[in-house]
Formats: C-alpha cells, structure tokens, sequence
C-alpha cells in the first residue's frame, strides 16, 4: 500500500484530496455546509458591527431625525477583510460634511486581521518558505497573502525586535531574575546553545521579560555582556535590591561586575535539586532527608532557618557526607531573601522566570533544532511579544484557549526560512 506524505510541505494539497474523496462518499457535504455558514454568520457580524460603529460617531440611526446628528450618509464601498475564518466581502459606508469615521474592527487601507498576520508569521517561523505559505493558506482559509506580502511581515517583526532589543530602559526595577534555556542550534553540526533572560519586577510588583541573548554559555563574559547592555540602556540599578540566579560562577561573577551593590540570592530550588541529586541512598534517605531540607526554608526567620540547617547537617553528614558538602556550599547565599520577606514570594527562587521559560519550551518543542540565530531569535521574541499581548489584554473568565497540537516523529526537524 503507497503511503501517503503528509509533511507540511504537502499538507494543504493532501487535505484538498482527503474531502474531495469523503465529499464523494457523502460524508463532508454537511461539514461543508457548516463551514459556509459559520462563514456568513462571521461575515454578517463584521458587518453590524461596521454600521454601529458609524451609528454612534454620526449620532443617528439611518433616517432617523434629531438635532444631534453630526453628519448623514454617503453611500458604501465594498471592501475585503481576511481573518483566520476567510475572506469576508463588507460594505463600508461613507459621510458626508468630512466626517471622518474610525471604524475600531480595522484601521485604514487595512485589508487583513492581526491574528491572520500572526498566522503567516507562524507559518515562516515553523519552516515554510513564502511560496509555501501561500499555498497552505489558499488550501485551508480560501486566501493567502503573496510571498511579497509576506516578506514584508518578516521584515516587520524584524525591525520590531532590533526595537525591543535598543529601547531604554526605565529604571524602575527592585529585583532581577537570570536563569537560561537551553535549545539546539545548527551550525556546522547540532550543538546546544543557551538563551539568557533576564527578568524584572518593577516597583509597582509588575514582572516583564527585559530581555534575551543567545549565548555560547553561561559564562561571565556572556552574562557581562547582556547586563552592561542593560546598564546602558538605563537600567543603572538606583532601586536595584537584590538579583536572584541559579549557581552559574560565570552569572554571579557578572552580577559583581555590572551591579556590585545588589545582593544576590542563589535560589533554592536549584540548591534541592543540587542535594537530591547527590543523595548516594535515595531509597533508604531521599524522602525524609528532602522533607527537613524543604523545612529549612520554610522558616519563619533566618535565625531559625540556620538552626534547622545545622541540625540538618549534624544528622546527615555521616549517612550522606558527599550530599551533606554539596548542601553547605553557598547554603548562606540561599538565605537572602529573608531580609526582604515582604517580597519573598518573588525573589527567593527563579519559579517566577522559569515558569515563562516552561511555557517557552512548550511551544518550541515542536522544533528538535533551529537551522539559524535569526530563527531562535523571531521565535523567542514573537512568544515574549504574546506574554504582553496577554498581559494587557487578559482573556475574561471562562474564555478557553485552543491550541493547535502537532504531532511530530522523533527525528529533528529544523524551523529555517527559505
């Protein structure tokens, strides 16, 4: 049996030949059906919507008679709105006396919705050429945008990344978290490449993404190279308290460098994670041991987390001695977030970067490797850019989300641009 090629390079076609052949067994005409009506019913809500918001700045109903009307109509141009549901054909009305309407579901010359742009975006960063999203769109929306068009978007969410990457900085940030993520990275072979991120909480207790490197490593020139950057940018440090990070030496080396003042809190989390791994016993010790561990910083004072600490150590240190030295190194730094208990909650680990790094993860997991810095770089920013988006626009309650899963073999496959 010939096996049918269902990559993304064949995806639209072969869907095209998957409901021709159940059209002719009859099973998708009622799909179709569906599909043409929730169509119309999307293109009749584009257009209420246009003749509401031209009720409201005009002042009047059409015909209607009241001294409060601003201008009368005239007449309708037809216009092309593609969003993620297709193309819709509205009428746009006009007004007279040069009365300018501003119709909010689109600005002027606008001929495409901002998520269907996002949509194209998407499609180049997963690996389709500009010619391939084309044919994808036509097959599955009923309209696609030509590679010049699409060319152009690239280009855009270019120079909005060059912006994100030179804008000042307000210095209005309390606590810094760094932490780093590691990706795969087609150079001469696949190698691991790490991005850096830096995390800060404003004063007003806000948290944003500051920004991103793609670095060599972990190493103090790279980490000294993104924090100068953000010094120079204008986050100087003035109300800089502390700078919460796992224990790279080259992080907390650049740290001392750049922000000598700010304290710095190893998180202790990765000091956990640093004991259970080291534990030699794990089935006869792992449980109660991490148990008291855990304890230790659920104290209610440093005082006290010490003493916890030290009967901790008394207890262990000849049952798990390799565990028990790998816990007292720096266990010191782990406590600084006691000083400043108003704001433990963000600043005594790096959960608070690591849960933007986990959904970051996710939604790159479908890549096994990028095929260039340019790639990593439009997906990272273009996933921050959503966390703001979000942010400002949260979603109201009982709204669900719907997230397209792909399933994909094991072997890698490389988000590249053509």
């Amino acid at each position: 049996m010939r096996s049918l090629d269902f990559s993304t390079d064949n995806l639209g076609v072969r869907w095209q030949y998957v409901k021709r052949n159940l059209s002719e067994l009859g099973i998708v005409d009622a799909f179709d059906n569906f599909e043409v009506g929730a169509h119309r019913v999307i293109q009749d809500f584009i257009q209420q919507g246009i003749y509401q918001q031209l009720t409201l700045q005009i002042g009047a109903d059409r015909y209607q008679r009241t001294p409060l009307r601003l201008s009368t109509r005239k007449g309708e141009y037809e216009r092309f709105f593609t969003t993620t549901f297709g193309t819709s054909q509205v009428n746009v009305p006009r007004a007279r006396k040069g009365l300018k309407i501003d119709y909010r579901l689109f600005d002027k010359y606008q001929r495409r919705s901002k998520k269907f742009d996002n949509m194209i975006i998407l499609s180049l960063l997963l690996g389709f050429s500009t010619r391939k999203q084309r044919k994808f769109f036509r097959a599955f929306i009923g309209d696609a945008v030509s590679q010049t068009t699409a060319s152009k978007l690239l280009k855009n969410l270019e120079e909005s990344l060059r912006e994100f990457r030179t804008r000042p900085i307000e210095d209005q940030y309390k606590y810094l978290i760094i932490d780093g993520l590691w990706v795969h990275l087609k150079e001469e072979r696949i190698r691991q490449r790490v991005i850096l991120f830096v995390l800060g909480i404003t004063l007003e207790n806000k948290k944003e993404i500051v920004a991103f490197k793609l670095a060599k490593g972990e190493t103090e020139e790279e980490a000294t190279s993104l924090l100068n950057d953000l010094y120079r940018r204008g986050l100087e440090g003035k109300h800089l308290k502390l700078i919460s990070s796992d224990g790279s030496k080259g992080i907390r080396s650049a740290i001392k460098t750049v922000y000598p003042y700010a304290r710095w809190q190893l998180c202790y989390v990765h000091k956990l994670r640093n004991l259970l791994n080291n534990i030699r016993h794990k089935g006869k010790h792992r449980k109660e041991m991490m148990e008291q561990a855990r304890g230790i910083y659920q104290a209610s004072s440093k005082q006290e987390a010490i003493k916890r600490f030290n009967r901790f150590c008394l207890e262990w240190q000849n049952k798990e001695p390799y565990a028990i030295r790998c816990f007292q190194k720096d266990f010191y730094e782990t406590l600084a977030y006691f000083d400043f208990m108003h704001d433990k909650n963000f600043i005594s680990t790096t959960n608070h970067l690591e849960i933007d790094l986990e959904e970051i993860k996710r939604r790159i997991k479908i890549q096994g490797y990028f095929k260039s810095e340019r790639s990593v770089n439009f997906w990272v920013y273009g996933i921050i850019s959503q966390f703001r988006e979000e942010e400002k626009d949260p979603k109201p309650k009982g709204m669900l989300d719907y997230d397209i899963i792909i399933k994909k073999e094991p072997e890698y496959q490389s988000a590249q641009f053509s």
